[in-house]
């Protein structure tokens, strides 16, 4: 594709292209860009098919955002992604790895954990040349590409949601390099930084948006005005100025991972499960059932009790979700965010209870409403998820969730309580 001389030098390439990057990443770096100074395009990959890329090639990768406040939508026009490929497209993905001073990356929770049998299958298909399919073998894929084009040092920002995501990534790409290529774990270890970051804007997928009516872009991306973006990590060749966008830098991410986990992504996870158990479809629609606020009321006081900031700072975080999660214009399908909810309670909920139950405090009955929700919403058909035993289903749940804490009968009793009052939850 011939880019017009006016688009921003790629500089970034991103694995994962959707909704969610077009609405934060992209957009930081379109707001960066705007400010002038050093500009920084993208070269944006597909994560598993090839239509989204196609689709914003058509219109020379430019498309709208709609910021979808509680009374009216905007529009911004974004073009800071300068080209898209399919994912699949190794050239194109080697050259960029090669070429680029910051790869973003967004893979989902499920892909930091490809687990022994992906793992040698994308060793295999790194030691015969070809392209690997899991997102982790890509990006050693592209990396080795980097190393033999006699290219330095970059950085790798991870933009998913869950605590230590950048050092959960350097360890899976290590773990799988060294299987096939030592030296290039050696150069991945001393060249590359895998930085960590906190993500958050509530994206909703296209099919559950609202109309649009003040755009007739068909790659335009709906998302709520507020946003964040914290991240920690070194970059070795330079970055954007995100912060200008309002992103920030600091030495410890985990604070803020574990507020934004405990609170907001813990939340959308119980609304999401115990929502559909009570008819309810999106995230506003459950925060206006008084069983739904109650158990999340409960879930965020939880994990209140256990995180690193003061009551009053928790207290004005909650009010600002509350006011997020009541958005009803943004029509955030809870079908679309209780996908994979067993990965997602085991970083969002199974800590809390962990860190309750080390400060000498009970599980927490938010904690376990959430738990007990996503068992039941399994079973009646809801939610995909693993098959579990018709007795006792709660308490399997959470064996496959933390073995430990289901053997642990302070913490199976209350359990059971919990999944007792769900059974009369209309479905």
């Amino acid at each position: 594709m011939t880019r017009p001389a006016e688009r921003a030098p790629i500089r970034i390439a991103h694995l994962g292209v959707g909704a969610f990057h077009r609405a934060h990443q992209a957009w930081y770096t379109e707001v960066a860009n705007r400010a002038g100074g050093e500009q920084w395009g993208i070269s944006a990959f597909t994560g598993r098919r090839p239509e989204a890329a196609l689709a914003l090639v058509a219109q020379d990768c430019r498309y709208d955002l709609v910021v979808r406040g509680a009374d009216r939508d905007t529009v911004e026009h974004i073009s800071a992604i300068v080209d898209a490929h399919d994912g699949g497209d190794s050239a194109a993905w080697r050259a960029a790895l090669g070429a680029v001073a910051v790869v973003t990356v967004t893979m989902t929770e499920p892909a930091y954990h490809p687990g022994d049998v992906q793992r040698a299958r994308d060793a295999a298909s790194l030691t015969s040349g070809d392209l690997p399919e899991s997102a982790v073998g890509r990006i050693v894929d592209g990396l080795r590409a980097r190393r033999r084009a006699g290219n330095g040092a970059l950085a790798i920002v991870s933009c998913d949601n869950l605590d230590r995501n950048g050092e959960i990534l350097r360890q899976e790409v290590l773990t799988l390099t060294a299987l096939v290529d030592p030296e290039l774990a050696a150069w991945i270890n001393t060249e590359v930084s895998f930085v960590s970051s906190m993500v958050d804007r509530i994206t909703p997928a296209a099919t559950d948006a609202l109309p649009i009516e003040v755009t007739d872009d068909p790659c335009a991306v709906v998302t709520e005005p507020a946003s964040a973006w914290v991240l920690a990590g070194e970059f070795p060749a330079g970055r954007p100025s995100w912060e200008l966008a309002g992103a920030q830098f600091v030495d410890d991410i985990t604070p803020f991972e574990k507020r934004k986990l405990w609170l907001l992504n813990a939340g959308h996870t119980l609304l999401a499960n115990l929502g559909l158990l009570r008819g309810h479809a999106t995230v506003a629609e459950a925060m206006a059932d008084p069983v739904c606020r109650d158990a999340l009321e409960a879930l965020w006081d939880d994990a209140a009790a256990v995180l690193p900031f003061e009551s009053e700072e928790i207290d004005s975080g909650r009010a600002i979700v509350t006011q997020r999660f009541e958005n009803a214009r943004i029509r955030h399908a809870l079908a679309q965010i209780a996908g994979d909810s067993d990965v997602k309670l085991r970083v969002r909920v199974i800590p809390v209870i962990e860190e309750r139950l080390r400060r000498g405090k009970d599980a927490g009955a938010g904690e376990l409403a959430a738990i007990a929700a996503w068992t039941a919403a399994v079973s009646a058909g809801l939610v995909i998820g693993p098959e579990l035993p018709a007795e006792d289903t709660a308490v399997a749940g959470l064996a496959l969730l933390a073995p430990t804490l289901a053997a642990d009968e302070s913490v199976r009793a209350p359990l059971r309580v919990a999944a007792d009052a769900l059974k009369g939850a209309p479905v």
